[in-house]
Order: C-alpha cells, then structure tokens, then sequence
C-alpha cells in the first residue's frame, strides 16, 4: 500500500516554517510531542536496563555528577544554547535527578538563559565583522528570519519550548539586532521548560529507583 504524499511531509523533518514565516502549529506541535516521547522512551527503556544489571543507581550515576558538579552541569548546559552544536541539553537528566526541583530549576534554567542571551550578543557582535558575512546570512537567513521578522522575540519563545533550534535563532535574532531586552524577558521561557522536563523525567522515568 501506498503511502499518501500528505503523511510522509507531515512526518518529514523540518518545514516549521511557511514562505510568509507563519508557524505551521499542527507539524510543530506534532513533532515536539514525538521527540519528547522518543527521548524519554529511551531514559525508561535505558534505566530499566540500567536496573535489571542491578547497578547502583545512587553510586555510579550520583558519582557522576558529584564529579562533574554543579558548575560542569552548568557550563554544558550553557554551551550546548550558546553553539551551534549537534547535542541536546536532554542528555544532562540523568546526571540531576538526585537534586530538588529548586536546585534543577535554577541551574539549569539560569544556564539556558544566559546561552541563549549570550547567543544573542555573540550575532550582534560577529554580524558586524566582514569577515563572517556568508556565514552570517546562512544563520539568519531562510525560515530563521522568516520566523523571527513575523513574530520577533516570540520565535525564541516558541523554539525554546519545541524542536526549532534554540540557539540558532538566538544567534539570528543577535544578526537581525532585536530588542536585547525583549530577548531576555523571551529566554526565561527555558524555566519553564526545564521544570516541566525534570518533572517528568523524576516522577515518570527514574521514580522506580530502588
């Protein structure tokens, strides 16, 4: 049987964005719920796992992050919204889930933030030297400026919530020279993201810990 053409674009990668930068919210949201079963599918299935070993998970995993400490959870979680970078700040979860939602909150939304605000000064900064004019208009150019010149710092609202990368167009907004403050107030939004993400990953994927 032949698959319509209609269901294969709508699960295709990518095309968030119409010509008129108009979000399409349907694939959007779509996606974004798929990715976050998809990434917390494989924590469930990797810490049963993880269980049935019969490691220890208040050892191995909690030696981990006493080891990398706050400042080492900080700073990945700052670089990976400040670069460009094929990781994910997900893949931090399983390194926190010994600290209060306060403690995870904090850190790594105030991390996030900082990322994306520094992001932002960073485009500002490198839009100005010629010599990174092609690779200037690639970031902030297509369904990015798009994006951003139809809804402005409510873009960074919307990728810092769903699959749309984050620090990409925070650096595109630093290009496109938005409001700095607006940015700002706009990147708070990983508070929310990062509290909804801890909640599941502490109450639904790693409660079972013995």
């Amino acid at each position: 049987m032949r698959v319509p053409r209609s269901v294969i674009a709508f699960f295709a990668k990518g095309g968030y964005i119409d010509d008129e930068g108009h979000v399409r919210i349907r694939r959007l949201l779509f996606h974004s719920l798929l990715l976050m079963v998809f990434i917390f599918a494989l924590y469930w299935g990797a810490y049963r796992i993880y269980l049935a070993l019969g490691w220890n998970h208040h050892s191995a995993v909690q030696e981990f992050v006493e080891q990398l400490g706050v400042g080492g959870v900080a700073l990945y979680v700052f670089t990976v919204d400040l670069l460009i970078l094929p990781l994910s700040v997900d893949l931090i979860w399983p390194f926190v889930i010994s600290w209060s939602f306060a403690k995870a909150l904090f850190v790594l939304g105030l991390s996030s933030m900082a990322g994306a605000v520094t992001a932002h000064l960073f485009g500002r900064l490198v839009s100005l030297i010629p010599l990174f004019k092609g690779w200037v208009a690639s970031i902030a150019g297509g369904e990015t400026r798009r994006l951003l010149n139809r809804y402005g710092s409510w873009a960074l609202v919307i990728s810092g919530l769903t699959p749309l990368p984050f620090s990409t167009i925070a650096i595109a907004s630093g290009v496109l020279r938005l409001s700095f403050w607006r940015i700002v107030l706009a990147s708070s939004v990983r508070f929310v993201r990062m509290g909804v993400y801890y909640l599941i990953a502490t109450h639904l994927i790693f409660s079972a810990a013995p």
